[in-house]
């Protein structure tokens, strides 16, 4: 994000002078999570699952953070042939640049590691980054084909 985005940002929410709702906010994060976890096993890969390449479970995991509390979600594990397992961990409601964060990893290779960045655009969009690294030349718009060519990535 660059500096500008950031200023903008700030008096944004100087501007509204008031505390965001954070109940309203975590369920929308909570939402946000549940839509991408079914939109990349109902949308995406539903293709592989019914041909056996790719199994999913949900398994549900409970958070504790600030301002937006406890609450129950849950992290996506796919299940690939020969052992390989991919997870899409929720970790973060609230960041300093973003409006969300979860790891996508591939379970035993700590450098197959990318973090998905939700970006709030209004009240009823939002988007999904892929970010490779801190450097904002290494995100990308989260769709299927990049999901799919950074799973090829890591399987090499």
């Amino acid at each position: 994000m660059a500096l500008k985005e950031k200023l903008e940002k700030l008096k944004k929410l100087n501007e509204q002078n008031k505390e965001p709702d954070w109940e309203i906010y975590k369920e929308a994060w909570k939402n946000a999570i549940a839509d991408l976890q079914d939109t990349i096993m109902y949308k995406w890969f539903d293709d592989y699952a019914e041909k056996g390449l790719m199994t999913f479970a949900l398994v549900p995991t409970k958070r504790n953070e600030p301002y937006i509390g406890e609450y129950l979600t849950a992290v996506l594990e796919i299940t690939l042939a020969e052992n390989k397992f991919l997870a899409l961990e929720p970790v973060s409601g609230v960041t300093i640049e973003y409006d969300g964060k979860l790891e996508f990893y591939m379970r035993g290779n700590i450098d197959k590691k990318v973090s998905i960045l939700r970006r709030v655009i209004n009240e009823k969009e939002h988007e999904w980054i892929i970010a490779k690294s801190y450097d904002s030349k290494d995100h990308y718009k989260l769709d299927k084909l990049e999901f799919e060519k950074l799973i090829e990535e890591w399987l090499q």
